[in-house]
């Protein structure tokens, strides 16, 4: 009977379980159908992205392509006139040799006939012969000195040029010597170290680079390895200071950087070791075919497909194509319109001979307009949405200084009105080679916007405006509500260095990387004769920014 019992008891148990297992196991089969759906949404939307970015890489390198041509017909073409304007002046020097030639035999005539007439000697006749001689040599002296001997002028430029590229050299080596550096340690204050000696090496290098009378084309692919390994510095050592490590992956960009520079530097010995000592770098302008400088940074822009694809938070970031533009509207205008846009805003410059010169795609499209300008050409973008002028850059020459920093602020602020542009205040203004470099931000309520930032060229001898770039004012200008500071100005000013003696203060939004924004205090001081500017967090007090104003052959730079 017991057994019966426990028979039937274990007969029930066991269906329960059946029950129980058929019931959840189903919906354990169910959602582990929705996890792998959900798993193949994320990947396919990857795959997407990827693909994405590939055909947007694809789209900047074809504009690349399109505008290097552009460029390149355009150097032909100015390498021609220069070729024709040198045989015109060869043909003149010619000309005058054979004037002199024939007055030089005019005169020998007529002192034969001199002294057949007057039976004298020598004397005369070796006065006039010297005389004319003389005046000969002394005016094909002239010629010749002014075709073909170097100025002061010229030399100091040449000078200039050569310091620039071996100062791009030594400080490529150093930058690869920093990487290795890098890689080969695993103590975070040396780690620290060798990333800040890396970025600073990278902006000096920059900087030398920029110096250099290379076409964009050639020195692009270079400036922006240099670019970035300073930028991911810095932002790997901003993770360190905030107490987070490098990743694994981080690393692995590093080594593919360090690779990348590797190349660069055995290119540029390469050069250096190929020059002759009677190089001239002063050769490289105008495109110099054939040039061994030009070769080498040409053969340079195969690099590109070394680089790591570096997606974080910085300007050079190789994501930032992906950016919100807040600035602009979403209403389109044709190409047609937008050649329109661009004659009425320079309807002043008596534009001659405008055409469009194709359109570049990206994140910021645009459509790109020459025309020329009292012989010198003007360059500009207008975006597809809304019909911004986003940049433009005339070639005309500024040959002295006539007006002041006010002036120039002045005429500035009047071009940036005619765009529609209005409460910005200029917070930096450089003058350099008779141009004025003026650095315009948006300003609410007393308190600058770095972000929007918009930098203008103003002919010191004229007073026109020759250059504009707006990409950050218009990526980054938004309404904004600016919070009030937690810490008042002198609680942030106990925060800035004793040594500083400050001089001024003010509330700024500044960027961090290329998509966080901070309320910081800025205070400018001078220390040692030097002048710094430095930004304290206005809700934590911590130092975000320090730049030292350096004097250059720029003039004042911030760095």
């Amino acid at each position: 009977m017991e057994n019966k019992e426990n028979s039937a008891v274990e007969k029930a148990k066991q269906a329960m379980e059946e029950e129980v297992s058929e019931k959840f196991g189903g919906e354990h089969e169910e959602e582990a159908a929705k996890n792998r759906v959900r798993i193949a949404e994320i990947k396919a939307h990857e795959k997407a992205e990827k693909e994405k970015r590939k055909l947007a890489y694809k789209r900047e390198k074809e504009r690349r392509k399109y505008e290097r041509k552009e460029r390149k017909e355009a150097r032909i073409a100015e390498k021609n006139r220069l070729k024709a304007q040198e045989k015109a002046e060869r043909n003149q020097i010619k000309k005058m040799q054979a004037e002199n030639e024939q007055a030089y035999r005019e005169q020998r005539r007529k002192d034969r006939e001199k002294r057949r007439k007057s039976g004298g000697g020598y004397g005369g006749w070796l006065a006039a012969v010297i005389s004319l001689g003389a005046s000969s040599l002394v005016l094909a002296t002239v010629l010749i000195v002014t075709l073909f001997v170097p100025s002061d002028k010229d030399r100091a430029l040449e000078s200039g040029y050569r310091k620039s590229f071996f100062d791009t050299v030594a400080q490529v080596d150093n930058i690869d010597l920093n990487l290795s550096k890098i890689l080969a340690t695993s103590e975070e204050s040396g780690l620290q170290k060798y990333l800040v000696d890396t970025a600073i090496n990278s902006e000096l290098a920059e900087n030398n680079l920029s110096q250099l009378p290379l076409e964009d084309e050639s020195k692009f692919y270079t400036a922006k390895l240099i670019n970035q390994v300073g930028d991911y510095s810095k932002y790997l050592n901003d993770k360190l200071v905030d107490g987070e490590g490098i990743t694994a992956g981080e690393r692995d960009n590093l080594y593919k950087l360090y690779k990348a520079v590797g190349q660069l530097r055995d290119c540029l010995q390469r050069t250096v070791g190929n020059m002759t000592t009677d190089f001239s770098f002063s050769s490289m302008l105008g495109g110099g075919d054939g040039n061994l400088v030009i070769s080498e940074f040409n053969d340079l822009q195969e690099l590109s497909v070394e680089y790591p694809e570096l997606i974080y938070d910085g300007p050079f970031s190789d994501g930032k194509d992906e950016r919100e533009i807040k600035g602009l509207s979403e209403k389109t205008v044709t190409e047609e319109e937008a050649e329109k846009i661009f004659v009425d805003i320079f309807s002043g410059f008596n534009l001659k001979d405008v055409k469009s010169v194709g359109k570049g795609e990206g994140n910021l499209s645009c459509f790109n307009f020459n025309a020329e300008v009292n012989g010198d050409n003007l360059y500009a973008q207008i975006s597809e949405r809304d019909g911004k002028l986003i940049m433009f850059a005339y070639s005309g020459s500024c040959m002295e200084t006539v007006i002041d920093a006010d002036t120039a602020e002045s005429n500035a602020l009047k071009f940036l009105g005619t765009l529609g542009i209005e409460n910005v205040k200029a917070v930096w203004i450089n003058l350099a080679n008779n141009l004025f470099t003026i650095n315009f931000a948006s300003e609410n309520n007393g308190v600058i916007i770095y972000s929007d930032l918009i930098k203008i060229r103003v002919c010191a001898e004229t007073g026109k405006i020759i250059g504009m770039e707006a990409t950050s004012y218009y990526t980054n200008h938004t309404e904004r509500i600016i919070p009030s500071p937690l810490l008042s100005v002198s609680a942030a000013k106990k925060k800035v260095s004793d040594n500083i003696t400050v001089l001024t203060s003010r509330l700024a939004v500044i960027p961090v990387g290329e998509k966080t924004e901070k309320l910081s205090y800025e205070f400018s001081g001078t220390y040692d004769g030097a002048t710094y500017y430095v930004y304290i967090d206005a809700v934590t007090g911590r130092q975000i920014e320090m730049f030292k104003v350096i004097e250059s052959t720029e003039g004042m730079l911030l760095m």
